[in-house]
């Protein structure tokens, strides 16, 4: 069983991203061309986890569910776990949605 993670934009998250590093790093400096490689790089050590991919909102056809764009276009399986992430207003705030598989579904 895979897990798809849903992360906002390549430019929101290597934006998330550059404020972090900038903060950890005060000299470090990001321009807005360097964002989506940043989330980018962000991304390949996510999915370096084993069964775990990164699908950016803006990749994900905006007439079907997430679920329904995942499974057509990423080849998600009905059983794989899904987490969609959204920002809040700050720097540190991350909410998570976890959608039910159907395995969740059964064992309820």
């Amino acid at each position: 069983m895979a897990t798809f993670y849903v992360l906002p934009s390549r430019h929101l998250l290597g934006q998330r991203f550059s404020e972090m590093l900038s903060a950890m790093f005060p000299d470090a400096r990001y321009t807005p061309w360097d964002w989506p490689d940043l989330a980018e790089s962000l991304a390949a050590i996510a999915e370096g986890q084993g069964t775990a991919f990164v699908v950016y909102r803006e990749d994900l056809d905006e007439r079907l569910s997430v679920k329904d764009a995942l499974m057509r276009s990423f080849g998600a399986a009905i059983d794989d776990d899904i987490v969609e992430v959204h920002f809040g207003s700050g720097l540190h705030q991350v909410m998570h949605q976890r959608w039910a598989n159907e395995a969740m579904k059964k064992a309820a």
